[in-house]
């Protein structure tokens, strides 16, 4: 062995591959892993490798190369895998078009929403929403907007949950409420008696803020940049659940939504200037089919606009 990728060895001829076997390749090339890829086809190592040796046998090229325990596609591995991709979702589109006919009201809705809503926005929707239609069935992901945004564009999720329309061409985007953020200090600070503030009364003061990319933390910036500073980081969080303890324990004061400010150990006051509200709206793809059960639950979410209404500050 001299530490260069060894390539996976591929036979010449072309037989009829099943599906089976190409969505073994698409979860393979998606992870370029062979063991954490086994794992979610619920198969095993040795089985997924001989039917991607089998795939590349039939194909005449070499799909992967192995780096260490890890794989890597190949050019004709990323050809083949966006094809593959585009394939299978037509299959899944159309699986999932014939199960409307026959049961509309059933199916599951694979629903992505962002973390800060899924303290009460996204549960009291769902719960709402299940009243009238109890056969219609969530599977729920939570994350920051890039992420959602990606898995609605690779057809991995129907509808998302996210700020601001996407810039994502090919996304179709309808607001659904305003969401108020806070200012949350400790309880011991001396603006803590306040029931609202200034941005610029804390421009001197240390935040704890979300990291790059976060939604909430380019709002922040925003928000910062027209009181007329810049935000002093003291500390950087990637979860909103860990910034009101890192508030409570003195490294300075943040931002977030109001779900996410009910620490014991802090106070949320209203931001009066300038205005810190964001709308939250629901995307979807728009020339891809979408489900009975997710069109149902776009159309009762975008109905109950009055229903969702803004966080407000509390002391």
């Amino acid at each position: 062995m001299n530490g260069s990728p060894d390539i996976i060895p591929c036979e010449t001829g072309l037989a009829k591959t099943d599906w089976h076997l190409l969505e073994s390749f698409r979860v393979a090339g998606r992870l370029q892993h062979v063991t954490r890829a086994a794992e979610q086809l619920g198969t095993s190592q040795p089985s997924l490798s001989r039917a991607l040796a089998r795939l590349q046998t039939e194909l005449g090229v070499p799909l992967f190369e192995r780096v260490g325990r890890s794989l890597r596609l190949t050019r004709y591995g990323e050809l083949f895998l966006a094809r593959v991709e585009r394939a299978l979702g037509e299959i899944e589109e159309g699986r999932r078009e014939l199960a409307d006919l026959t049961e509309p009201e059933r199916g599951v809705v694979a629903l992505g929403f962002l973390r800060t809503l899924g303290a009460k926005f996204i549960p009291e929707l769902v719960h709402r929403f299940n009243v009238a239609h109890p056969s219609v069935r969530f599977n729920f992901v939570q994350n920051n907007s890039a992420a959602i945004e990606e898995q609605l564009e690779r057809g991995a999720l129907d509808l998302v949950f996210v700020a601001v329309p996407p810039g994502r061409p090919g996304l179709e985007w309808v607001r659904v409420f305003d969401q108020e953020l806070v200012l949350i200090v400790p309880r011991t600070h001396a603006l803590a008696r306040r029931r609202q503030v200034r941005l610029r009364e804390v421009a001197d003061e240390p935040f704890v803020l979300f990291k790059e990319g976060h939604a909430i933390r380019r709002m922040t910036d925003d928000l910062c940049r027209a009181a007329g500073f810049a935000a002093t980081s003291s500390f950087e969080g990637d979860d909103s659940s860990s910034l009101p303890g890192f508030v409570a324990a003195g490294f300075g004061v943040a931002i977030v939504p109001p779900e996410s400010a009910r620490a014991a150990e802090v106070v949320s006051l209203r931001i009066s200037e300038p205005v810190a509200r964001r709308p939250i709206g629901m995307a979807w793809m728009k020339d891809r089919f979408l489900p009975a059960g997710a069109r149902l639950f776009r159309d009762f979410a975008t109905a109950a606009k009055p229903a969702a209404k803004r966080g407000s500050a509390s002391h």
